[in-house]
C-alpha cells in the first residue's frame, strides 16, 4: 500500500509540471532533489530481496523440520505455507530476469529448490519447479550449473508425483533443462524419460498430456535414432491413438507432432503403418475435422493439414526392411541400455521439417554416463 501511495504522488506531482497540454517548465532545484529522494526511496535491490526470499524459504523450512523439539528454530514462529507460497510466486517473478535467473544459483538458491522439490507440501513442489524451469530456460550457464548441483534426479522424481500439478511442472522443468543442453537429455534419455513421459498420457489431464507430447516431440527430433525404439518399445502408438480422441485441439495438434517425427524414420513409420489402431484413430480424427461446423474450421486448419500430411506419409511405400526386425535392437538399444545418441544442434533448426535435421554431435557413451554421474547429489 506505501509503494502504490508513493507512486500515486509520484504521477500527481508530474502532472502538475507536466500534463502534456502545454510546454514543460523546469525542475526548481527543490523538486529535482525531492524527486531523486523519491524515486531513490522506490528503487528496490532486487538481487537483495532474492537472498531475503531464499533466507525465508530456508529458514521456514529448518524450522518445519526442527517442529515442536525446540532449540531456535522453535523460538522464531515459521513461515505458514500460504506465505512460503507467496516467497515463491515472488521469487518466480525475479528470475525471470536472466542475469538474476544466474544469480540464484551463485547464492546457494539452487539447494533451496532442491528441498522445495521434496517438500511434503503439492503447492511448494509445483511451484519449487516453476522457478528451476524459468531459470534455466534458454540459459545454458545456469543449465550446467543446475544439473552439476543435481537438480535432474529430484524432477525426474516429480513424474511420478501422485499431484497432476506437480507432474506437469516438473516435465515442464525437465522440458526447459533439456532444451539446447544435451547432457540433460542424455540424463533424460537413459534414466526412460521417454516411457516414463508416454506412460504419463494416460492420465486425463490436458495440461500434463500436452506438456509431455512436447518434451517427446523435441526428444525424437533432436535424438533421431530413438525413433524406431519408441515406436517399438513403449506404448506410444496406443498412447498417442489414444489422444488423437481428446477434447483439446492443442493435446491433438502436439500428438500429431510427435506423429510426424516417428513418420520421418523409416523403421519407425514401418511400426506405424503396421498398427491397426493407429491407423483407425487417425482416420476417426480425419473424419471428425472434416465433419465440424464451418464456424469452427480455422481454429482446426493447421491441425487438419498436418493430420492430412500423417496420413499420406501412411502410404508411403518404404524400402525393404534390413537386418532382422525392428526390435530394440534396431532402435537404439542394446542389452536394455540406450546406445550413444547423435544429437542435432537444435539451435539453429526452428521450424525445419524432422527429415531434413542434420547430426551434429555424437557424445560417446562415457560422456554420456559421466554426464550422469555428475548430476548426482553428493
Amino acid at each position: 500500500m506505501a509503494d502504490q501511495a508513493l507512486w500515486k504522488g509520484l504521477f500527481e506531482w508530474s502532472m502538475q509540471h507536466q500534463d502534456g497540454t502545454s510546454a514543460p517548465r523546469p525542475l526548481s532545484e527543490g523538486d529535482r532533489r525531492w524527486l531523486d529522494e523519491a524515486l531513490r526511496s522506490a528503487m528496490v535491490d532486487l538481487g537483495k530481496r532474492m537472498a531475503d526470499i531464499k533466507d525465508g524459504l530456508d529458514a521456514a523450512d529448518a524450522a518445519a523440520v526442527g517442529g515442536s523439539g525446540g532449540g531456535e528454530a522453535a523460538a522464531a514462529p515459521a513461515a505458514t505455507l500460504e506465505e512460503r507460497e507467496q516467497l515463491l510466486d515472488e521469487l518466480m517473478d525475479l528470475v525471470d530476469q536472466i542475469d538474476l535467473a544466474r544469480d540464484l544459483s551463485t547464492i546457494g538458491g539452487l539447494q533451496t529448490l532442491l528441498d522445495l522439490l521434496r517438500s511434503p507440501h503439492p503447492s511448494l513442489r509445483w511451484r519449487a519447479a516453476e522457478v528451476a524451469a524459468t531459470c534455466v530456460q534458454n540459459n545454458p550457464p545456469v543449465q550446467k550449473a543446475f544439473m552439476e548441483g543435481g537438480i535432474m534426479p529430484p524432477l525426474l522424481g516429480l513424474l511420478g508425483d501422485s499431484n497432476a500439478t506437480v507432474q506437469t511442472k516438473g516435465a515442464m522443468a525437465l522440458s526447459c533443462m533439456v532444451r539446447g543442453y544435451p547432457p540433460a537429455l542424455l540424463m533424460l534419455r537413459e534414466q526412460g524419460g521417454l516411457a516414463r513421459l508416454v506412460g504419463l498420457l494416460a492420465q486425463p489431464e490436458p495440461r500434463l498430456q500436452r506438456k509431455c507430447l512436447q518434451v517427446l516431440q523435441y526428444m525424437l527430433r533432436v535424438v533421431p535414432m530413438d525413433r524406431r525404439s519408441a515406436a517399438a518399445d513403449t506404448a506410444l502408438l496406443p498412447a498417442l491413438s489414444t489422444t488423437f480422441e481428446s477434447e483439446d485441439n492443442d493435446v491433438r495438434s502436439a500428438a500429431l507432432a510427435v506423429a510426424e517425427q516417428l513418420a520421418a524414420d523409416d523403421g519407425a513409420l514401418r511400426l506405424v503403418q503396421q498398427s491397426a489402431g493407429f491407423r483407425a484413430a487417425l482416420e476417426a480424427l480425419q473424419v471428425r475435422l472434416d465433419t465440424l461446423p464451418q464456424e469452427e474450421w480455422a481454429v482446426v486448419q493447421e491441425e487438419a493439414a498436418a493430420a492430412k500430411a500423417l496420413a499420406a506419409a501412411m502410404q508411403r511405400d518404404l524400402p525393404p526392411e534390413e537386418g532382422a526386425g525392428a526390435g530394440s535392437s534396431a532402435g537404439g538399444q542394446q542389452g536394455g541400455r540406450p546406445l550413444p545418441a547423435a544429437v542435432v544442434d537444435d539451435s539453429s533448426t526452428t521450424g525445419v521439417p524432422a527429415a531434413g535435421l542434420q547430426l551434429v554431435a555424437v557424445p560417446s557413451g562415457a560422456a554420456a554416463a559421466a554426464a550422469t554421474e555428475s548430476a548426482q547429489p553428493s
